[in-house]
C-alpha cells in the first residue's frame, strides 16, 4: 500500500475514526489503482478516454457499489469509506476519480434513496455488480449551475414518456448502458422529473466525444442527444416533479467523492515534489536544501491537512444522514459540510498541484509529469458539480440565514 495513505490509515485506526469495514474498502482501492495506474498513464499521454479500463479494473475488485447495501450486489460502505477509497484513487488521477463519481456517488446514489424495487432490481444491483454503467444527464449547453434553464422537455405517452433535448458535458455518456435525464414538462418550466432512459440508438445519439478539453483526457466526456427516447411508467425516478430533490440528492454525495478524490491528488503531489527533492541537484546541493523549495513543500503538506479533514467531516455527517435519510436538518447539515469541502479540497489541489509542478520545474510542465496532469486535471473540478461561485454562495447564505440567497 502506498506508504503516505497506510500511514493516515493506520492514524484514523488509532483515534476510532474507521473500522475494519473501512480499511477492507480502503486496501481493495489500493489494489485497484497500483493495477490502473500504468494503463492510465498511457492512455493520458494518447490523451484518450479510459472508461472501459476503469470500468474493468475496478469493477474487479467490487467498487463500483462502494455504498450500495450488499443486498443489492455492493459492498455496504458508508460515506467516510468512499471518501477514503476515493482517496486513494486520487493518486491515480482525476480522470478514474470522475467515472467512478458518477456511478457511485450521483446515479447509485439517486436509485438507492430514490428507485423503487424494480429500479433497484434492474439497474442499481448490474450497476453495482459492473453490468451497468449509468450517466447523470443534468447538465446542458446552456444549462449548468442553472437547473431552471434546463431546455429538455418530456410529454406523456402510452404506458410512459417521451424525452427530447440536448446534455453536455455528461460523463461516461458514451459507454453508459442507461442514463438518469433531468426534464420538464413540455411547454413548462416547473416540474422538472427524473427518468432512467435505457440507451437506443435510434432515439439517443452520442453526438460527440469532447476532445478538446483541457485536461482529464481519460475521462468519457460526451454531448448526447435524446430525441423522443422512451421512458416507460415504473422507471419514474420518485415523484413527478420532484426531480430537483433527486438531482441534489446526488450532488450531494458527488461533492463528497470529487473532493475526497482531490486530497489523493493532494497525497500524490506531496510524494512527487519530495521525491524530486531529495534527488535533483542544482547549483550544487539537492534543491530540497534550498529554502524556496522547501517552502513549497512546506504548502503541499498543509493544503493536504486543509482539505483532508473538512472531507472526512463531510462523509461522516453524511453517512449519519443515509441512515435516516427523511430527517432535514441532517441533510441541511450534510449538505453544508459537503459544499464546504469540496470548495476547500478542490482548490487546495490546484493550489498543491502548482507547488508540485514548480518543484519538477520545466518537466513539471509536461502530461509525462504526474504533477503536470494534476495541475490541468483539477482545473475542472472547481466547476464541475458545483462551481467555486456558485457554492461560496451556498456556504454564505447557510450561515447568514434563506433570506440572505443570492438566488433561488
Amino acid at each position: 500500500m502506498e506508504e503516505l495513505f497506510q500511514e493516515h490509515l493506520e492514524e484514523l485506526r488509532t483515534l476510532g475514526l474507521i473500522g475494519p469495514k473501512h480499511i477492507e474498502i480502503a486496501k481493495r482501492m489500493d489494489r485497484a489503482a497500483d493495477e490502473l495506474y500504468a494503463d492510465e498513464v498511457e492512455f493520458y499521454l494518447r490523451r484518450e478516454p479510459n472508461p472501459e479500463g476503469h470500468r474493468k479494473t475496478l469493477g474487479k475488485y467490487g467498487l463500483l457499489g462502494i455504498q450500495v447495501p450488499q443486498a443489492n450486489g455492493g459492498l455496504g460502505g458508508d460515506a467516510l469509506a468512499l471518501a477514503l477509497a476515493f482517496e486513494r484513487l486520487g493518486q491515480v488521477g482525476m480522470g478514474p476519480v470522475t467515472f467512478l463519481d458518477v456511478q457511485c456517488c450521483l446515479t447509485e446514489t439517486i436509485l438507492n434513496r430514490w428507485g423503487n424495487k424494480g429500479q433497484k432490481r434492474e439497474y442499481l444491483t448490474p450497476a453495482a455488480r459492473g453490468k451497468k454503467i449509468i450517466a447523470y444527464c443534468l447538465t446542458e449547453p446552456e444549462a449548468g449551475s442553472d437547473p431552471a434553464s434546463l431546455s429538455t422537455e418530456f410529454e406523456e405517452a402510452k404506458d410512459g414518456y417521451r424525452i427530447t433535448g440536448t446534455k453536455y458535458l455528461i460523463t461516461n455518456g458514451s459507454i453508459a448502458d442507461a442514463y438518469i435525464v433531468f426534464a420538464y414538462p413540455k411547454g413548462k418550466r416547473e416540474g422538472m422529473s427524473a427518468f432512467l432512459v435505457d440507451r437506443d440508438e435510434k432515439t439517443v445519439k452520442v453526438d460527440m466525444r469532447l476532445k478538446e478539453k483541457v485536461g482529464l483526457f481519460t475521462s468519457d466526456t460526451t454531448l448526447l442527444e435524446f430525441n423522443r427516447a422512451f421512458s416507460p411508467k415504473e422507471n419514474l425516478i420518485g415523484e413527478s416533479g420532484r426531480g430537483l430533490h433527486v438531482a441534489y440528492t446526488g450532488l450531494l454525495s458527488g461533492r463528497v467523492g470529487i473532493a475526497a478524490g482531490c486530497v489523493g491528488v493532494i497525497e500524490d503531489c506531496l510524494n512527487s515534489a519530495t521525491e524530486r527533492a531529495k534527488s535533483r541537484v542544482q547549483h550544487g546541493k539537492l534543491i530540497g536544501k534550498h529554502q524556496l523549495i522547501q517552502r513549497r513543500i512546506a504548502a503541499i503538506a498543509e493544503h493536504l491537512e486543509t482539505a483532508r479533514w473538512p472531507v472526512y467531516a463531510a462523509a461522516s455527517w453524511k453517512a449519519k444522514h443515509d441512515l435516516r435519510p427523511d430527517d432535514q436538518e441532517l441533510r441541511k447539515l450534510a449538505d453544508h459540510r459537503s459544499t464546504i469541502a469540496k470548495v476547500i479540497a478542490t482548490r487546495a489541489a490546484w493550489e498543491a498541484s502548482d507547488h508540485a509542478l514548480q518543484v519538477f520545474g520545466g518537466f513539471g510542465y509536461s502530461i509525462l509529469s504526474a504533477p503536470g496532469r494534476h495541475y490541468i486535471d483539477v482545473r475542472a473540478t472547481r466547476i464541475y458539480e458545483g462551481a467555486d461561485e456558485v457554492l461560496e454562495l451556498k456556504i454564505a447564505s447557510d450561515v447568514l440565514g434563506k433570506e440572505f440567497e443570492a438566488y433561488k
